[in-house]
């Protein structure tokens, strides 16, 4: 029997689904959300560009500004916020 994730559901399993750590039906039920959802898929596509962007600046120091890091730091607390089930 299939059952289907929810938005939010798939959020919050996207860490785990790109570094493959989901059991195979998980991964199976993501990649069929994944496939039929364009919000979810773009959702995706913007989280692998960051942590792709993570890993990049992983060992060079930047120096980002504190106006932007406040910033950063409220936009993502409200995303978090905004998918707690």
């Amino acid at each position: 029997m299939t059952t289907f994730l929810s938005c939010k559901e798939c959020i919050h399993l996207l860490l785990d689904y790109v570094d493959g750590s989901v059991t195979p039906e998980i991964h199976q039920e993501l990649y069929e959300h994944l496939t039929t959802c364009p919000p979810c898929q773009k959702y995706l596509n913007s989280y692998r560009t960051c942590s792709d962007m993570v890993l990049q600046l992983r060992n060079q120091q930047a120096q980002v500004p504190t106006e932007l890091q406040n910033r950063l730091k409220s936009f993502l607390k409200e995303q978090v916020e905004s998918t707690k089930v």
